[in-house]
């Protein structure tokens, strides 16, 4: 599949971290260039987003990581803790503690409690719990899973949670067997507090250019900077990397321009949304992209762009109707406007 013949100057599309943005919108950093993102989660009591990001540098010693939360607009409103992982629940766990920061903010590590002695566990891999009577640590163990909110097991070892804090029990091992797990299942609070975000981007060359929704984002143009070709047996195979002409379609009528360095099958590029049911806004689109370390013009980073007045309602029409899409940026034949646009609108013009 080739990509449409452009009706616009490639010198009119910008990288995203040297965007200018729009009219009604701008393109707002999260992490920089050199940074991965490798997954966005919502959380949906605060409304605000949780990520993740680290560099891959060639010095390992120049690794940099950090998480963040931002609001719906983008703004990065805390810093957290990156050697842990995310449950469902909001919580996060480490090698030897955990952490209720995406809960309330808290960024202390704490550590695991022994329900046994009610004290806390330096090493839990390496902790062995005082009693050992079967009786009397299955006792204590139904205690703690019936008044526990969230169960999970991970290398013989059970983790609870009642209240803000964890407990640690080790398997004991005259009782704990694969029927055993199955009547102590895991436990999660229904419905889950975390929420990972679908990536929106379409998939490019997967299907035929009828078959793509662009009504998002459109691929406009591709150059090839690097080609190379490898022969398996008889079949020689080309692959070939250069710069993406990427059209952004956001819903004041605004075009934003991008350009994005990658391979062609794929210019490795996501774009989520947080649901309206959440909070989200429809004018609101966070761009993530994937380094790569063959090609240093493959940048990565995240970016959000949004409105540039944040009172401006997030869509414009009411009703749209379009004219031949098959060339460039689509055209509009009839549309209807809404209330609140026209309103704002009129605020605009004082």
């Amino acid at each position: 599949m080739k990509p449409e013949k452009p009706n616009v100057a490639h010198s009119l599309f910008q990288e995203t971290h040297k965007h200018a943005g729009s009219e009604n919108y701008e393109i707002v950093e999260i992490f920089d260039k050199k940074f991965e993102v490798k997954k966005i989660e919502l959380d949906t009591h605060s409304k605000q987003a949780v990520i993740y990001g680290k560099t891959n540098p060639t010095d390992k010693e120049k690794f940099i990581s950090n998480r963040v939360k931002t609001s719906i607009l983008g703004d990065i409103t805390g810093e957290g803790i990156t050697n842990a992982e995310i449950e469902k629940d909001g919580s996060m766990h480490g090698f030897d503690f955990y952490s209720n920061w995406i809960i309330d903010g808290d960024t202390i590590k704490h550590r695991y409690i022994d329900p046994f002695s009610n004290e806390e566990i330096n090493d839990p891999y390496a902790f062995k719990a005082d009693e050992e009577n079967p009786a009397k640590w299955l006792a204590k163990f139904k205690e703690v899973y019936d008044k526990a909110s969230y169960v999970y097991e991970s290398s013989w070892n059970y983790f609870l949670k009642i209240d803000k804090e964890w407990y640690f029990i080790k398997y004991n091992l005259d009782l704990v067997n694969d029927a055993f797990v199955k009547n102590y299942p895991p436990k999660q609070e229904q419905p889950p507090r975390m929420l990972e975000l679908e990536n929106l981007a379409p998939i490019w060359y997967h299907k035929s250019s009828k078959e793509r929704d662009t009504s998002l984002i459109k691929m406009i143009d591709y150059k090839s900077t690097f080609y190379t070709e490898e022969k398996f047996g008889l079949v020689k195979r080309g692959y070939s990397a250069g710069w993406w002409y990427l059209e952004v379609y956001m819903p004041l009528g605004d075009t934003l321009r991008i350009k994005r360095y990658s391979d062609f099958e794929d210019p490795d590029l996501k774009l989520y949304q947080i649901p309206a049911a959440y909070g989200g806004r429809n004018d609101v689109l966070f761009i993530v992209q994937k380094p790569e370390k063959l090609f240093p013009e493959q940048v990565g980073g995240m970016y959000v762009i949004r409105p540039r007045d944040a009172q401006q309602p997030d869509r414009r029409y009411k009703s749209i109707s379009y004219g031949d899409m098959l060339q460039g940026q689509p055209y509009i034949l009839k549309s209807e406007e809404t209330e609140e646009y026209k309103n704002w609108k009129m605020e605009q013009k004082g």
